[in-house]
This record gives structure tokens, C-alpha cells and sequence, in this order.
């Protein structure tokens, strides 16, 4: 039984460097698509043309670029004979620009750049079958990218500039409803803010709100702020206007959980905040400023795909507020309808309030100081 948990153990080990070890062997292809003109960057593993082309002469197990650049004509004959790339206008004629020999993870590769142009007035729709096993990327300029995973005789795939657009769109989308949906900092924020937003600020305290009307309110004017906040910077630091260091971010943000777990601790009001909740709302306006540019950082990651920064920027922000609805919507009743509990009163208003102050506080210190606590 022993030696079975440790095999398992052992095959647990190695099965992700496996996997990724898997990923980084296939050829791949990325197509970039202009108006009338097409180019592309095709990596070839040397593994798969060695046997047909018989590349390693010396029969030392290992092919080099001696071995390489001489078969160069033969090399490019037995590619073209294994990609076709069609248009809507039919059959391209593409041919290579360049080609060049290195190393993918420490795996010799073949580095082909093609081009093509068509004679068509533009290229709205793209064939590519290829009798190579690749991952394929096809860039429409100005609207986005499609990907697809070419197995060896699997058919044609089709690619359309329309199309292009829309996965664009819908995975910028995505990413911004995954991107607020894990981001655990500002899901704490933004519940914090939340939390007493079905009560009212009094003289004496904090009193339950008599209506459901009153506690949306509040709540939409939090959120609207927030998003307002954010967007703007948002837009901001992804056009390049503004950039802020990572870590004075990070900081900021763990700060405005703290800042905001304390203004829920104080029960008695004071000026507008009595009436209005001008504080909570202030909170979310200030530093959504700052969390924008967290939210830019996501954004960064995802990269435009060849999709104008506008439609990116939307798509993505729309997720981010989508994602904020959903918690909004699964927050509101609950609270509303606990808000005259001692549970909630004490247990989640202070008591909640006070921990999410502390983890805030322990973030902070880890993000400014770098010092794990």
C-alpha cells in the first residue's frame, strides 16, 4: 500500500511538467490578417519533418543547421505542400519570407515567417487546413483574434473577420466578470461599503431602514460611484496616460478595505453623511480611483488580441460591472432582510466589519513592506 501512495505521489509530481512539457511540443502558427495582405510566423517542430525529410545526414540523433540550411528548398516545398490557406476569394498564394533555426524549451525549431497577399478587395473569411498537428492563431487587424488546434488531417477550419469580433468581445467580457469574481480585495471593498447600506446614520446610532427602496438607494449611488471611479482610471491607465507602481496600488487598495471597515465601526453620523450617506459614497468614489488601477493590471494581462483598445476596454469593464451586479444582487435581500437581527447588527456590521478591517491591515503591511505576518 506504501509503494502505491508513493507511485501516486510520484506521477502527482510529474504529471503538471508533463502536461506543460506536452503543451510547449506542438508546432504553432499565428496568422496575421490586414485588409488585402496576410503574414505569418510559423514555429515547426524539427521532430516532425526529420523522418520524412531524413534532416538528420549524420544519423547522430540530433539535427543541426548545417543540416538545415541546405535542404532549405525541400524544407519549404514539403511545408507549402502541407498548409493550405484559402480566402473568400479562393485559394492564397502565400510564400516564405524568411527562415530560421532555434529553440523552443530547449527543443530545436524551425522559425518560418510567411506572406501573402490577395486580390481581393479585403479578406472577410480565412480556410486553413494543414496536415501537421499545430495550434493556430489567426489575428484579424483592427477587430480581434480566433484560435483553433489544427490536429494532423483534421479537416479545415474557417475564420471569419466578423466572427473575430464578437469572441473578442465576449471573452474581454469574461475576463472582466472572472477577473472582479476573484479578486477577493475588491469584493471585500465593495461589501464593506455595502454592509451598512440598510441602515440609516441618526444622532443616536444606526436605525434599520423602513423599505427595501431605501436600502437600493443607497446602494446604487455606492456602485454608481465606484464604477464611475474606476472606469475613469481604468481608461486612464489602459490608453497609457497614467501609471502607478504595482505595489503603491496593491497598497492603496488593501488601505481602502481598512479605511472602509472603520467608517462602518463609528454609529453615529455627522453633517450630510447623517442623511445622505455622502460618506460611504465619497469611500467608493476615492478609492475606486485607485482600484481602477488594479482592474487596468488584469487588463494588461489580457492583452488587446488585435482588437481596438475601446471595444477591449468596454467589453471588459462591462464584465467587471456585471460581475459587481451579481454580488450586489446576492447581497441586497439577504442583508435587507437580517438588517433588524442581532446578527447582523452586531455579529456582521461590527463584527464583520472589524475583520475585514484586520485582514485589510495584514494585507497592507504584507503589499507595502513585503513582510509576511
Amino acid at each position: 500500500m506504501t509503494r502505491i501512495l508513493g507511485l501516486l505521489s510520484l506521477v502527482m509530481m510529474l504529471l503538471p511538467n508533463w502536461a506543460a512539457a506536452q503543451a510547449a511540443q506542438r508546432s504553432t502558427l499565428t496568422l496575421q490578417v490586414a485588409t488585402v495582405s496576410l503574414g505569418g510566423e510559423w514555429k515547426i517542430r524539427i521532430a516532425d519533418i526529420t523522418a520524412p525529410l531524413q534532416l538528420d545526414s549524420d544519423r547522430d540523433g540530433a539535427v543541426t543547421w548545417p543540416e538545415i540550411e541546405h535542404r532549405r528548398q525541400d524544407i519549404e516545398s514539403y511545408l507549402g505542400s502541407h498548409l493550405n490557406i484559402a480566402t473568400n476569394s479562393g485559394s492564397l498564394s502565400w510564400h516564405f519570407a524568411k527562415l530560421a533555426y532555434g529553440a523552443v524549451g530547449g527543443e530545436p525549431f524551425l522559425l518560418a515567417q510567411l506572406s501573402a497577399e490577395d486580390t481581393a478587395d479585403s479578406i472577410e473569411t480565412l480556410q486553413v487546413s494543414s496536415s501537421l498537428p499545430l495550434d493556430l492563431t489567426v489575428v484579424w487587424s483592427g477587430q480581434g483574434e480566433e484560435k483553433a488546434l489544427l490536429a494532423a488531417r483534421g479537416g479545415a477550419r474557417t475564420f471569419a473577420r466578423s466572427e473575430a469580433a464578437r469572441s473578442g468581445f465576449r471573452e474581454s467580457l469574461q475576463q472582466g466578470i472572472w477577473h472582479i469574481w476573484t479578486g477577493y480585495d475588491h469584493i471585500l471593498f465593495l461589501i464593506v461599503l455595502l454592509i451598512p447600506a440598510v441602515f440609516e446614520r441618526t444622532a443616536n446610532g444606526r436605525t434599520a431602514v423602513p423599505t427595501f427602496n431605501s436600502a437600493l438607494l443607497r446602494v446604487i449611488l455606492i456602485v454608481s460611484a465606484f464604477t464611475l471611479a474606476h472606469s475613469i482610471t481604468l481608461a486612464c491607465a489602459a490608453s497609457g496616460w497614467i501609471s502607478l507602481p504595482a505595489r503603491l496600488v496593491e497598497s492603496v487598495i488593501a488601505a481602502s478595505i481598512l479605511v472602509a471597515a472603520l467608517n462602518n465601526l463609528l454609529s453615529r453620523a455627522s453633517g450630510l453623511s447623517r442623511t445622505a450617506g455622502t460618506r460611504s459614497v465619497g469611500l467608493a468614489f476615492g478609492f475606486g480611483l485607485i482600484h481602477g488601477f488594479g482592474f487596468a493590471g488584469a487588463l494588461a494581462e489580457l492583452g488587446d488580441g488585435g482588437a481596438p483598445l475601446w471595444r477591449t476596454l468596454l467589453a471588459f469593464n462591462l464584465g467587471v460591472e456585471t460581475g459587481q451586479l451579481a454580488i450586489v444582487a446576492l447581497f441586497l435581500p439577504i442583508a435587507y432582510l437580517l438588517r433588524q437581527t442581532r446578527f447582523y447588527r452586531t455579529g456582521v456590521l461590527y463584527g464583520g466589519s472589524a475583520l475585514a478591517g484586520l485582514c485589510a491591515l495584514l494585507w497592507f503591511w504584507q503589499r507595502a513592506f513585503g513582510e509576511s505576518i
